[in-house]
């Protein structure tokens, strides 16, 4: 080997093996903590397929002091909806279930809409339709946009809660026609995948998606799923006075009844990188084949209007040509994730401090997720 070869492999190998210094990222996780700007979570950081960071961090409750851990469960609020999408995307695959043709084909409830003005719909939307919020159906913030809370849902099969969306939930839009965020859109496409997958929601996700990716801890939220978990981190929201205070504890349903379908997963960050990894690897998983590499650019493409993709993920970053650069998604409960595809870095934040309440906080630990990379790649 000459000496300039030796020297190249050397060089490689330093590269290779370089440690990226989370200082910064720590010194950050302790101030939010102590500055009681969050409870406390867990934040895993990959960097070319490779774990670089997994640390919990503040505690899973702040009057007991029982510290968060990577394995620590988390309800992952909206992480849901793309989880969820990627779930349909397997199923047609599969063959069964075709993602744009009207939802109507599945649900017989959804002939003869209206819209509020009370002129007829043109036709049912489509799954794609649904998961990218271009479904013409009611805005998470209209009124009434967030049936999860309602008492009429409590114990109700999805079969059930979504036929009253057919019926008495007039669209808001025509199907296509422009963005809005509905969690009930998510909510009718679970409906669609329980028939087309001849299964409840709940088993169907397990099926379809957490078994095959080995997401051993990753269900839908009911009382069958908590006993596998184990203990839930305590909620919380930044009060008036601006401390965190406890959030009321959610109704929880038994096994297969209504839940938010975009937004009742739990999950942990190991689980969750497994599923971003598969994305990653253009399919891949684990040397098997978990989604066919045209069917993932499909489900990772964009739609006419918005950001979202076909397949739920937000698409924060795209090149001329419209392919997805950087996508993600955030939950209501303070979660984060995001694929950096051009830096190669996978990102989860889980945590249980209300998200809007920590948004500066997420904002900044991203960057400085991507510096402290973005160093170590400097110094090598």
């Amino acid at each position: 080997m000459s000496r300039l070869i030796f020297i190249a492999v050397l060089f490689l190998n330093f590269a290779a093996n370089a440690i990226p210094d989370f200082a910064l990222v720590r010194n950050l996780l302790t101030e939010a903590v102590t500055s009681g700007k969050v409870a406390g979570g867990s934040v895993l950081v990959l960097h070319r397929g490779e774990v670089v960071f997994a640390e919990g961090f503040g505690f899973v409750d702040l009057e007991s002091k029982e510290p968060f851990q990577v394995q620590t469960p988390v309800v992952i609020a909206s992480i849901s909806k793309p989880l969820l999408g990627t779930a349909a995307f397997r199923l047609s695959q599969q063959g069964k279930l075709n993602l744009t043709a009207p939802v109507s084909e599945y649900l017989p409830e959804f002939i003869g809409l209206r819209l509020e003005s009370g002129l007829p719909v043109s036709r049912a939307p489509t799954m794609i339709e649904l998961f990218s919020h271009t479904s013409g159906m009611r805005s998470f913030y209209a009124p009434g946009g967030t049936p999860w809370f309602a008492s009429w849902t409590f114990e109700k099969p999805l079969a059930e809660v979504v036929k009253r969306y057919a019926l008495e939930f007039r669209f808001e839009a025509q199907p296509g026609a422009r963005y809005a965020y509905s969690g009930i859109g998510t909510d009718v496409a679970a409906r669609v995948l329980e028939v087309a997958a001849s299964r409840p929601r709940n088993e169907l996700f397990v099926a379809e998606l957490a078994k095959p990716l080995g997401m051993a801890r990753t269900f839908y939220r009911d009382a069958a799923s908590l006993k596998l978990v184990g203990p839930m981190p305590t909620q919380y929201f930044r009060g008036k006075d601006g401390a965190l205070q406890k959030s009321r504890v959610g109704f929880i349903p038994a096994m297969n009844m209504y839940s938010s379908s975009g937004g009742a997963i739990i999950s942990i960050a190991p689980d969750l990188s497994r599923w971003l990894l598969m994305i990653r690897n253009n399919g891949q998983h684990e040397g098997r084949l978990f989604l066919e590499p045209q069917v993932l650019a499909e489900m990772l493409a964009g739609v006419p209007h918005g950001s979202i993709a076909r397949g739920g993920l937000f698409i924060r970053k795209k090149d001329e040509s419209g392919k997805a650069l950087l996508v993600g998604h955030t939950g209501s409960s303070g979660t984060n994730c995001w694929i950096d595809f051009e830096r190669d870095i996978i990102g989860i934040m889980l945590t249980q401090t209300r998200g809007k309440d920590i948004k500066p906080f997420r904002l900044e630990l991203e960057k400085c997720i991507n510096k402290c990379l973005v160093d170590t790649e400097r110094e090598i």
